[in-house]
């Protein structure tokens, strides 16, 4: 199974392509990006098998976005994808694996597969597992699972069997050493590694897969997810947070499906050392999403909804100065100055109370004039 990244300016190119190599049952993670800049951030991260790259894009063009991504990993394989067949001798020239046309088809990138594993000497894939193994894991605001149409959440076998799992889903893929490292550290390492194969067996075993089919594919080495296998709301809150753009047309439905993901922390009322700061990163970018998404509503004169985006905020971290302004500013601006008054009155009692300040002159001069 292959690691895929898919970096085009175009949303239905993107998603066209998304949709054909899950389809192929080839990919077992495919992370899409509009910001050339954020691929690389990615690959540097991250293990990368395969690229799809667009050519021409605004930011970066896509031969050179080619050379930044084998400068961090020169195993990654390079797939050009374009309009325009005038950059094909160009591609070829720099080793690219191959060069696609659009309006990409499926036969096209099933002999682009084919040539990878030819390639890299891999067997054909096997089948993926039937719809109806399919799980749904929830991460956030706690850790539930569910399999197929059950709406009962599934119990795992004990805590470190509920612990291996939610790491494993977090990673993704991971090696053997450091789940044991993490989840077994200072144990005689005969006994780790029988740990971790028997909390594997009884994962595996709750949620109705085996050693040849599912969501968890393992090997000597190192064990991973394959995500065709499951609906995961972390994979989802993640993909929003990488494609949110603040002034495009689905600007609210994004909003609102991360919304709707975002029930709560990571992983909340699980005490894992591991994912305290995936959690405090996680809500760091749902925090700024709501934050471009309110300023986006002020471009686009709806003051209103601006209002709602700073409040949401300010549920989440009551100390945040700078949006207090802004929710204290916008209910000035549409009239309602006793709310006005009560949104200072509040961020200053916090601001007391946690820090022992008082709110910055900005704000103050702010309200001064509201007073009677």
């Amino acid at each position: 199974m292959l690691r895929a990244i898919i970096v085009d300016d175009e949303e239905l190119s993107v998603k066209r392509l998304r949709r054909i190599l899950a389809a192929s049952r080839e990919i077992s993670s495919c992370h899409e990006f509009l910001n050339p800049l954020e691929a690389i951030e990615f690959v540097k991260a991250n293990p990368v098998d395969i690229a799809f790259l667009d050519i021409s894009m605004p930011e970066i063009h896509g031969m050179k976005l080619s050379a930044s991504l084998l400068e961090l990993d020169d195993s990654l394989e390079i797939v050009f994808v374009t309009g325009y067949d005038e950059y094909a001798v160009q591609a070829f020239d720099m080793s690219a694996l191959d060069y696609l046309l659009k309006p990409v088809t499926a036969e096209r990138v099933s002999r682009t597969l084919h040539k990878f594993r030819k390639i890299q000497n891999l067997p054909a894939t096997s089948p993926s597992p039937s719809p109806a193994a399919a799980l749904t894991v929830r991460l956030f605001n706690g850790l539930k699972v569910f399999r197929g149409e059950n709406t009962e959440p599934l119990k795992l076998r004990s805590p470190k069997t509920e612990e291996l799992f939610a790491y494993l889903i977090c990673k993704r893929v991971v090696s053997r050493e450091e789940i044991i490292d993490t989840l077994w550290h200072g144990l005689e390492p005969e006994k780790a590694w029988k740990n971790l194969n028997s909390t594997l067996y009884y994962i595996r075993k709750a949620i109705g897969q085996s050693k040849a089919g599912g969501c968890i594919v393992a090997d000597r080495n190192e064990i991973r997810i394959d995500e065709r296998a499951l609906d995961c709301d972390l994979y989802s809150f993640e993909r929003l947070l990488r494609q949110y753009r603040p002034l495009s047309d689905k600007n609210t439905e994004w909003i609102r499906e991360a919304e709707a993901l975002y029930a709560g922390p990571l992983l909340k009322g699980k005490a894992y050392e591991w994912a305290g700061e995936r959690a405090h990163q996680l809500e760091h970018g749902f925090l700024q999403l709501l934050e471009l998404a309110a300023r986006s509503c002020l471009e686009r004169g709806q003051s209103r909804q601006a209002l709602y985006y700073f409040n949401e905020i300010l549920k989440m971290d009551t100390l945040r100065e700078d949006i207090g302004y802004e929710a204290i500013r916008v209910l000035i601006e549409l009239g309602r100055l006793n709310e006005a008054l009560r949104q200072y009155q509040v961020l200053a009692e916090e601001l007391q109370r946690e820090l022992g300040v008082e709110p910055g002159p900005h704000i103050q001069e702010l309200v001064n004039g509201l007073r009677p």
